[in-house]
């Protein structure tokens, strides 16, 4: 028997709550939408761990996981905030659509053409984080402007692409941990929670965002 299947089932499961979710946003089920970006995560995290623990790794695997990824964590979050909050301006609410599931293809594709040279950290914002952050806002309840909504979507974009490091979680570390970038964060986050405390879900990706480049930007100073 072919144990690869097993992982490629998770893998299979992260794409097709992909495409659930974009039925459901191009019905207005946005918490269903939503609540499918973090099935995609879900699953995301298993087939990963059930192919290693397996033995079955492999570049079919990685290529297969990144097709998903794009479906899960880039075309699906962008076109649910694109049907819940921008249909209404033409052309301008396409930018930020395209943006983010382009970008977001791009950064898939250089993660895997770079998987054996960068460790210890990810370059760029991972875009499960990216995807989640839009699925955290749209279970949050909150709303931002729609000209707000755009510039985040784009900047979201252009972080996946950038060169800024950002924790892989799995150990130690190539960055060093800078206090202050700990700081900026705490005190953004009280800010967030003050303001309204409902925007927690979202703070916990944006500030994983924010960390990132505050932290690659005083390392690049300390250099």
């Amino acid at each position: 028997m072919n144990k690869s299947i097993f992982p490629n089932l998770f893998t299979g499961a992260n794409l097709a709550f992909g495409v659930i979710g974009i039925t459901f946003s191009a019905q207005g089920n946005f918490t269903a939408a939503a609540v499918c970006v973090f099935l995609s995560l879900l699953a995301d995290g298993c087939d990963g761990r059930v192919a290693r623990a397996l033995g079955v790794s492999g570049p079919m695997g990685r290529e297969l996981d990144s097709l998903a990824d794009v479906v899960g964590f880039g075309v699906a979050p962008a076109f649910m905030l694109f049907a819940r909050e921008l249909t209404e301006y033409g052309w301008l609410g396409y930018v930020p659509l395209l943006v983010f599931s382009v970008l977001g293809a791009f950064r898939l594709a250089r993660f895997n053409i770079m998987a054996d040279d960068v460790h210890g950290y990810f370059l760029g914002l991972p875009i499960p984080a990216a995807g989640c952050m839009a699925a955290a806002y749209v279970l949050s309840g909150i709303h931002i402007p729609a000209w707000l909504l755009m510039i985040a979507m784009i900047v979201v974009g252009y972080l996946m692409v950038s060169n800024v490091h950002h924790p892989d979680f799995k150990g130690k570390g190539a960055d060093p941990v800078h206090m202050p970038a700990l700081l900026i964060v705490a005190v953004l986050a009280v800010i967030a929670l003050v303001l309204d405390w409902h925007s927690w879900p979202v703070l916990i990706f944006s500030l994983y965002a924010v960390f990132g480049i505050c932290n690659t930007v005083i390392t690049l100073i300390k250099q």
